[in-house]
């Protein structure tokens, strides 16, 4: 049984082909040929033969008249073959075949008693019937053609000798001018060599018959294994290419291009080593037979996006165990060295939440005391400028550290705020109203623009959600010193693992994301892997705390937040929340809004 294929998607079991043996149709074509290039071979070499002897004159006879005639028959008659065979359907060609060898043979016959039966040279006519029938690889035909052929024989020379046959006009040897004794013998020899060659076409109609359906099955399982490849390779969601010894990619599959960001035809023909940083020197270094089990490359793609790959490496040979070349396999690694970074972010972040949860209680019970002391301070009467001085900067410390505490317990532990379908626009276009009455904003001219491209509802805890755009919204004006302008976006769009409409999740609420980009001073590349880490902070005075909490409430929320910057360029910061659907007594009043 032939291997498994690939078809239409399905998996199918590759089965021989009906048609047994070759084409029909080519042998029958080639059939016709033959028939008008012997005709044309025996008119030449009649012509050749007259000039050569000088009896031109003899072509002008009414036997000559004849055999002109006879080619001509056997033109028309090719003719008409071919008209035929056009408008034929296939399965009919064999049969239509037999059709013209019968004819064939009647004009065989009746060349044979033209040349004078007996005496004839053309007894190899019928020959060429009985192996014309084996090239159709069919063996009963070829004994069906060979018994026919020696009854024809035998008739038109038996006839023809007891003169029941009449001779043609100008016929030059009459086949009666011959004696008993040398016609039967020649009919026994001209026998035996028809049933020696009956006997060996029919073999050989068996052996071809046999040779076309091996050759038949054989292609059969090479095209299925042809495809099976073909969809095996096109299938697999890891990148494979193919590379010679000078390292120019021989061939790559689709998932090889979506990851480098071009198309498979693009990486064809040129050197994967400018794609993938040091990969040349690791082709260099692996010797004639060396492999690479695991090893960890990366690539610059053309948007500029880079992308952590593992990568293994093995020798390709040909069929004779020649080295021809690599073959390269790589995956994207990129979102699960993300998500580790993720995992050990907040597993540090766990800790030191914990830790500060501790050393913030322990702080604040002596800070109430130190507090409530300095406040006694002040109200005591007699106390001399430079003291009431010292006790206001104490006060005014003791608050601040209060405030870092507050802060501190606010990333810690997180509120128990009961949570519910939110509006994140009115949500949004709340805290910018409010924002912009605070009198910082206004001393550093800062301008807060908002546009909703849809209405975006979420499940949530409205007074967190609130922090974190507030605190967004701060960190984009402390970016700015010298005022500047932040532009808020909102939207939803439909996840990507299932964005088809004939995928049954498809009605799933479309995912939310908010976008807030500011003009200031960017965020070094150093920075930016620390930069949700509690207590790291690159502003004067500040805590660090704002954007771990933000950080902290977007994972609460089933959330993914990231962050785009160029020192010099401006930051923004890139939100994903799971959307909701909207209650039925908010769906009507849903419309984009702009602020």
């Amino acid at each position: 049984m032939s291997p498994p294929a690939i078809k239409g998607g399905a998996l199918s079991v590759a089965r021989p082909s009906s048609g047994s043996g070759p084409d029909p149709s080519v042998t029958v074509k080639g059939l016709m040929a033959f028939r008008a290039g012997l005709a044309t071979l025996l008119l030449v070499s009649a012509v050749i033969s007259e000039a050569a002897g000088h009896n031109l004159e003899n072509l002008a006879t009414p036997f000559a008249a004849f055999g002109f005639g006879l080619l001509a028959t056997v033109y028309l008659l090719t003719l008409i073959y071919g008209l035929l065979f056009t408008r034929l359907p296939p399965a009919r060609h064999v049969g239509f075949s037999y059709v013209q060898i019968g004819i064939d043979l009647w004009l065989a016959a009746l060349i044979v008693h033209a040349t004078g039966g007996g005496h004839s040279g053309f007894f190899f006519l019928f020959f060429v019937d009985v192996v014309a029938v084996a090239l159709l690889a069919e063996r009963k035909g070829a004994l069906w053609v060979t018994a026919a052929s020696a009854v024809l024989l035998i008739g038109v020379c038996v006839l023809g000798y007891g003169r029941v046959l009449p001779p043609l006009p100008g016929q030059l040897v009459l086949p009666w001018e011959i004696t008993g004794q040398e016609l039967a013998s020649r009919l026994v020899l001209n026998l035996a060599a028809l049933l020696a060659v009956g006997v060996l076409a029919a073999m050989l109609a068996a052996q071809h018959r046999r040779v076309g359906e091996r050759m038949t099955r054989n292609e059969t399982r090479a095209e299925d294994l042809a495809t099976l490849h073909e969809n095996t390779i096109r299938c697999l969601t890891s990148g494979l290419v193919t590379l010679n010894l000078r390292g120019i990619t021989t061939s790559a599959n689709d998932a090889a291009g979506e990851i480098l960001g071009v198309s498979a035809r693009e990486l064809e023909g040129g050197p994967l080593g400018e794609r993938i940083v040091n990969l040349a020197a690791l082709l260099e270094g692996l010797g004639e037979r060396g492999t690479v089990r695991r090893a960890e490359r990366s690539c610059v793609r053309p948007d500029g996006s880079q992308r952590s790959l593992g990568i293994s490496i093995a020798p390709l040979s040909d069929h004779a165990g020649q080295l021809i070349g690599r073959v390269v396999h790589f995956q994207d690694l990129t979102d699960l060295r993300r998500m580790e970074l993720a995992v050990e972010r907040n597993e540090r972040l766990a800790g030191i939440g914990r830790l500060a949860a501790a050393i913030a209680h322990e702080i604040r019970n002596p800070l109430a005391s130190i507090s409530g002391s300095v406040e006694v301070l002040r109200t005591m009467p007699g106390a001399d400028p430079d003291s009431q001085h010292l006790i206001d900067i104490a006060v005014r410390e003791v608050d601040r550290l209060n405030g870092l505490i507050t802060d501190l317990l606010e990333y810690a532990r997180p509120r128990t705020e009961e949570r519910r379908p939110l509006d994140l626009g009115e949500l949004v276009g709340e805290v910018i109203t409010a924002f912009r009455r605070e009198p910082r904003a206004a001393e550093q001219r800062v301008e807060v623009s908002f546009r909703a491209r849809d209405a975006a509802w979420l499940e949530g805890a409205g007074g967190q959600l609130r922090q974190v755009i507030w605190n967004l919204l701060r960190n984009a004006t402390e970016a700015m010193p010298k005022g500047g302008a932040i532009a808020i976006e909102l939207g939803q769009e439909r996840r990507p693992e299932h964005p088809r409409p004939d995928d049954p999740r498809h009605d799933d609420p479309p995912e939310v994301w908010l976008s807030v980009k500011d003009t200031g001073m960017g965020i070094a590349a150093a920075d930016r892997e620390h930069i949700f880490e509690p207590f790291f902070s690159t502003k004067k005075g500040g805590t660090g705390l704002g954007l771990a909490t933000v950080a902290r409430v977007v994972g609460d929320h089933h959330g993914e937040i990231e962050l785009e910057s160029e020192p010099g360029c401006g930051t923004t910061f890139h939100l994903r929340l799971p959307g909701c659907d909207a209650p039925p007594a908010a769906a009507p009043l849903l419309s984009p809004r702009g602020n």
